[in-house]
């Protein structure tokens, strides 16, 4: 190619959107909006400590899940943290990282979020579950963002479409095999409320950080703070939903 083109993915834009031919190839992928070089100020220096540093706060959570035996969400929580964090550099930074761009890595970013979301599913779902339905419900999550996010990863509704369908999923299991008594009382605990809160707070946190370029989070600390947020409502909801971790010591 003759210039570098900075938006250009056929699942994105519509075809030829900048007049230019090469946007019909597959294999071209969105590289963000920061064409202009890097420059190493304050406010970069910043942004960098808070989208990427809040990403260790994972780490409480995937101990949490490791202590309970939950290879599964361990998996998907790490995964999350390195995809944001590589990521979060490739944009700040302007570089490639294994030969991909920050357009590459926000979409492996997105799914392991939605997936994460999805690991709620199993952990309200309790152990009284069946495994069959505990990996029917995460195939299901796969699924759907991996066919939202190949059509469009940089809109919004298409990344709250499996959230939602999740939701829903869940909603589904809950219905028709729950024991509802047992259900609704590993759902009243003070712990569970709290991590619901701190998600609502987390998610308003998310809300202002989308509009970072028009000045409203211009050293991206709201996305940091949807980070740390996300990293202590996952704390919260594993060690509410799931007691073994805690009967066993007692024990």
């Amino acid at each position: 190619m003759g210039r570098r083109v900075l938006f250009c993915c056929k699942t994105e834009l519509r075809y030829n959107a900048l007049g230019d031919p090469e946007c019909g190839r597959h294999d071209l992928v969105f590289v963000g909006s920061r064409g202009e070089p890097v420059v190493w100020d304050l406010d970069t220096v910043v942004e960098l400590v808070a989208v990427v540093g809040s990403n260790l706060l994972f780490a409480a959570p995937v101990w949490e899940l490791a202590r309970r035996g939950r290879a599964c969400e361990v998996l998907t929580g790490l995964a999350l943290a390195v995809t944001s964090t590589l990521y979060h550099v490739c944009d700040t930074a302007r570089v490639e990282i294994l030969s991909m761009n920050a357009g590459n890595w926000h979409r492996l970013d997105n799914v392991f979020t939605i997936l994460s979301f999805g690991s709620l599913g199993p952990l309200l779902m309790g152990r009284a579950a069946t495994q069959a339905q505990v990996d029917g419900f995460r195939a299901a999550v796969l699924v759907f963002g991996l066919f939202f996010q190949e059509l469009n990863p940089w809109s919004l509704p298409c990344m709250l479409a499996p959230v939602c369908a999740a939701s829903v999923l869940y909603a589904a299991w809950a219905a028709t095999y729950a024991a509802r008594g047992h259900h609704r009382r590993r759902l009243a605990t003070r712990e569970f409320w709290w991590a619901c809160g701190v998600q609502v707070v987390s998610l308003a946190c998310f809300a202002r950080g989308l509009d970072h370029q028009n000045g409203r989070d211009p050293r991206r600390l709201f996305h940091g703070a949807w980070h740390a947020l996300n990293a202590l409502a996952a704390t919260l909801f594993v060690r509410a939903l799931d007691q073994s971790a805690a009967a066993a010591k007692q024990s």
